[in-house]
This record gives C-alpha cells, sequence and structure tokens, in this order.
C-alpha cells in the first residue's frame, strides 16, 4: 500500500509538472472561471478589466507555469506610459522625505510622458506583480528600500524593468540608484577629524527604521562607527528612541554627563527630532557652534523651519528620481538590460555654519 502511494504521489508530482509545462490560454481561463478573451485582455491590456478579475487571472497564470505564445508578448509590449511608483505606507513615515520622492518621480515621468501609478498595499510584490503581468504599467520604480528587500530580490520575475531607489543587498534583477551612504559616513567623520573633533555623539535615527533595517540607515552608520575607529576618534551612541518618544531634556543630560564630553553631534533623526535638539542645548546653555557642532546627515530639511541653519549631508531626492527615471526609460525606449546596474551618486555637504573648529587645529 505505502508502495502504491507513493507511485501514485510520483505519477501525480509528474502530471502536475507536465500540466505547467503544457499550460495554455484555456487552461488559465478554466483555472480562473473565466473566458479566454477575458484572460487574453488582462494580459494585452487591451482592455480595462477589474482588478478582482485580474487577480484571479494572474494567479492562475502563477499556479500553471503559463507562459504567452509570440502574438501575445507582442500584445504585452504595447505601452500605456505608466510608471508604478512602490512606496508602501507606514504609520512612521517621513512625510516630508515620502512627499519629496514621490513628487520628484511624478516630476520626472511627466517630463518624459509617463504618468505614475502609486502601490501603497502592505503586500508589495504581489502588487507589481499585478501590473506588470497585466501590462497595466512599462516599468517600475521602488521607494523606501530595506536592506533585504523582498521587492528587489524578486524582481527578475517581474515582466516589465525596475529600478530601486536604494541599495539593497539582493539588487541583481534589477536596477539601483542612491547616495553613496558609505562614503558619507566616512566624510562625516573627516570633516569632524580635520577640524578638531575627537568624542562626538550620534543621535540615531528612528528605532524603528533600525526594526526594519532601512538600508542607508544601516550603512551610514556602520561606515560612521568604522572610520572613527580608524582614526581613533569616540563615537557616543544616543539611546534608542522612537519619534512620537524622544526625550531631547534626557539626550542633551546625557551627552553632558559623559568624561569625554562631545563637542560635536552627528544627527541621523528627522527635523522635528534635531529642532528638540536645539532648543534644549540653547535652554542648558550650550551654543552651536561655538560650544557643540552639529552636522546633519541623510536628512532632508529642505521647507522646514529649524531654529538655525545646520550644516547637512541631505538625501537628493531630485537628483536620484531623475535618474531613476532616465533609466527605465531607457530600459523601455532602448529596450537596455538594466538589471544589476548601480549608480551610487557623491554624497554633499552643505555648509551652513553649524561645524566649527576646536582646540589648535
Amino acid at each position: 500500500m505505502r508502495i502504491a502511494a507513493r507511485a501514485m504521489c510520483g505519477a501525480s508530482d509528474l502530471e502536475s509538472r507536465r500540466r505547467r509545462k503544457m499550460a495554455g490560454i484555456k487552461d488559465v481561463a478554466q483555472e480562473a472561471g473565466v473566458s479566454v478573451s477575458t484572460v487574453s485582455y488582462v494580459l494585452s491590456g487591451k482592455r480595462s478589466i477589474s482588478a478582482k478579475t485580474t487577480d484571479k487571472v494572474m494567479a492562475a497564470v502563477e499556479r500553471l507555469g503559463y507562459t504567452p505564445d509570440a502574438s501575445a508578448r507582442k500584445m504585452r509590449g504595447m505601452r500605456n506610459h505608466i510608471f508604478a511608483l512602490s512606496a508602501p505606507i507606514r504609520g512612521d513615515i517621513n512625510q516630508a522625505k515620502y512627499n519629496a520622492y514621490f513628487l520628484q518621480t511624478a516630476w520626472q515621468a511627466k517630463n518624459r510622458g509617463y504618468d505614475v501609478l502609486l502601490l501603497t498595499g502592505e503586500d508589495a510584490v504581489a502588487d507589481i506583480r499585478r501590473v506588470t503581468q497585466s501590462n497595466l504599467v512599462d516599468g517600475v520604480v521602488l521607494l523606501d528600500i530595506e536592506e533585504h528587500d523582498e521587492r528587489t530580490a524578486q524582481a527578475g520575475s517581474y515582466s516589465k524593468p525596475c529600478v530601486a531607489i536604494g541599495y539593497p543587498a539582493e539588487h541583481e534583477g534589477c536596477a539601483c540608484v542612491d547616495i553613496d551612504f558609505a562614503t558619507a559616513g566616512r566624510m562625516a567623520v573627516d570633516c569632524l577629524y580635520s577640524k578638531g573633533h575627537r568624542s562626538a555623539m550620534f543621535l540615531r535615527d528612528n528605532e524603528t527604521d533600525y526594526d526594519r533595517g532601512s538600508g542607508y540607515v544601516l550603512l551610514f552608520r556602520k561606515t560612521l562607527l568604522e572610520r572613527a575607529e580608524e582614526l581613533g576618534m569616540t563615537i557616543h551612541e544616543s539611546s534608542k528612541h522612537r519619534d512620537d518618544r524622544f526625550d531631547a531634556v534626557e539626550f542633551v543630560r546625557e551627552l553632558r554627563s559623559l568624561d569625554e564630553r562631545p563637542t560635536a553631534i552627528v544627527n541621523q533623526a528627522n527635523a522635528n527630532v534635531l529642532k528638540l535638539v536645539l532648543q534644549q542645548l540653547q535652554a542648558s546653555g550650550l551654543r552651536v557652534p561655538d560650544d557643540i557642532s552639529v552636522l546633519s546627515c541623510g536628512t532632508y530639511f529642505e521647507g522646514e523651519l529649524m531654529p538655525q541653519p545646520i550644516t547637512e549631508m541631505p538625501v537628493m531626492p531630485q537628483e536620484l528620481c531623475s535618474k531613476a527615471v532616465d533609466l527605465l526609460v531607457d530600459a523601455i525606449d532602448e529596450r537596455r538590460d538594466i538589471k544589476g546596474l548601480v549608480e551610487l551618486s557623491a554624497p554633499v555637504m552643505h555648509s551652513r555654519g553649524s561645524v566649527t573648529k576646536v582646540g589648535d587645529v
């Protein structure tokens, strides 16, 4: 009985593999419970089909391993001049950065004759597959990249070209554009060290960004600490915090209680957190930059009303979004293979007077 069961199981597996290999459009239609013409419309994009029906058809395509024939692929090659912008919305999202990247992507796409379809669902990979395999969009831009991002890891399975604004560990199936945050970490230390600073306080970013593995946050911190160790510079890290529970009074108290009091703050937190710190520094009698320097890195203060100008190595939405859209349009119009391509922009430091020399430098 056991042998027969195994034999039957083997036959079933063989039949399943054969079914997946030989599946045709009629099989997809039967599996999805729709007509052949509906499957054709979903795959070609020639008619608008409801999201519910499209999901059923694409799920059947995946289950059966169906590959459209040449004529279907030709139909799928029709362009809609729409990009998908994958940017999952979270409760702790930095609205200033999110809005800047979204608006810049939409603006750059508009300049190249494309519209943008925003995807914000939690199951981002499924959403991308739905709009690419149904030919609803011609390409995909990914925002808010994590170090190990499922969207980039699965990019090779999308039927359209894909560009990530970020530099995840797995990116073989898509192109990546980002700031060189490894260099930014070293630049921050070199800048302070060259001005005589030998001890600095690192104001960490929102802890949820560390928890979820936000790529640039982790990379900057890693290279900042490594470069400081190379030069013999001491970096004191702030206590972990979440934006809605940050205690600026405790941060400044912690800074002032250190035996080797830091002469600089390297900030990675958002504008609201840094504003609280600057106000508390002033309240405690510490002047910026006379008593303590402040350098902000990987932040975006454009449009923010800060208590005073802060020297910053910011994120660069306009430059990165322009690069991403250019790459995507080249991949679509020129059929350029952009898989695995990485373009890193050199970080730029905007000197605004909040970093000064100390000692006899």
